[in-house]
């Protein structure tokens, strides 16, 4: 661990902002007004946690048999998210300190997330998080969504580095396997809804960003 880094590409949702809670519970008001059974904590996190929102509702459509197209699903599903993310939240331990590190000592950083790339704007704004990074890119924004990891290696493209010199911040197994294939060097951070998932992949596991090793950092 001796090697230095240039950048940090930080997940979204489980990494800067406890937001799987929330969009657990804007997926299952959607499902209710569909009338069909809920998302359970479990199903949540064998198949939904780090997913695109077309994966997501691709996959809600057939295990609750959803007459509605996909698009139309998801335009459903928006409006309860809307509710909930415009109000303002608490960013995750750690975070602000080191995004505040970063950028005194000019190093660069990045959002790679699954989410799209409007929701990222309107959750980094309720964190006071809006407009302090270099690139942001969304489930959206790429052909093919995590666990590919097209992501991690454009986000490090758009800062002009390395994904190898980079140190990418995920917590949940698909955007581990994401990160780590990019070949960046890969921090997972536990959170409440990925207790118990396996995040061995990665490089180093912490319970929390306040125990980051700036060390890593040149």
């Amino acid at each position: 661990m001796s090697k230095s880094y240039k950048a940090i590409l930080f997940d979204m949702d489980g990494v800067l902002l406890d937001s799987e809670p929330l969009f657990l519970r804007a997926i299952n008001e959607s499902l209710k007004a569909h009338g069909v059974a809920v998302v359970t904590e479990r199903e949540n996190q064998d198949l939904l946690i780090g997913s695109t929102i077309e994966q997501t509702w691709s996959r809600l459509k057939q295990t609750r048999n959803l007459s509605k197209s996909i698009s139309d699903l998801m335009l459903d599903y928006e409006k309860y998210v809307l509710q909930i993310f415009t109000n303002p939240l608490s960013a995750r331990p750690g975070v602000h300190r080191l995004i505040s590190y970063c950028t005194d000592n000019q190093i660069p950083i990045a959002v790679a997330s699954s989410s799209q790339h409007r929701w990222i704007d309107i959750k980094l704004k309720a964190i006071g998080l809006a407009d302090v990074f270099d690139s942001v890119m969304g489930g959206d924004d790429v052909v093919n969504g995590k666990p590919d990891p097209e992501v991690y290696v454009k986000s490090a493209e758009k800062l002009g580095i390395d994904p190898e010199r980079c140190i990418a911040i995920e917590d949940s197994p698909v955007g581990i396997k994401s990160a780590v294939e990019s070949g960046a060097f890969t921090i997972a951070v536990r959170s409440d809804s990925t207790i118990g998932m396996d995040v061995s992949r990665a490089h180093i596991i912490l319970e929390t960003l306040e125990y980051f090793q700036y060390s890593l950092l040149t």
